[in-house]
């Protein structure tokens, strides 16, 4: 997730609301950002200078899933660098990329994931 959501207050909430979800969908191995689990590995650009660390991965049936909260920003060019990347990673390793979408972020959500051909499951939390 970008900075300036990790920032919010809220965001510890919305991760732990992801988690609760994605244990009832049956996922294990969970990484999260959060005092009770393991952060997420970092994923590095091929230039060093990119680097992307997903919010929640966790694995299911020998398949890795990502997992991301996806909050309005001004230049979604990151974002829309990050998902692609997390969905390619998602496919090779025969898991989901799912996007997680707090109230009042639902249409931008939407419009990325159409607009960009961005292969994701969009849940509301």
């Amino acid at each position: 997730m970008l900075q300036q959501t990790r920032s919010k207050t809220s965001y510890e909430e919305l991760l732990s609301s992801v988690i609760e979800n994605i244990k009832k969908q049956g996922y294990e191995n969970i990484r999260a950002d959060l005092s009770d689990y393991e952060s997420p590995y970092q994923l590095i650009g091929q230039t060093k200078d990119v680097n992307f660390t997903p919010d929640v991965t966790a694995t299911k049936n020998d398949g890795k899933a990502y997992f991301e909260i996806s909050t309005k920003v001004d230049n979604p060019n990151d974002l829309i660098n990050k998902w692609k990347l997390l969905e390619t990673l998602a496919t090779m390793k025969r898991g989901k990329f799912q996007i997680f979408v707090p109230h009042g972020h639902m249409k931008f959500t939407q419009e990325l994931v159409k607009d960009y051909n961005i292969n994701a499951e969009v849940r509301k939390i």
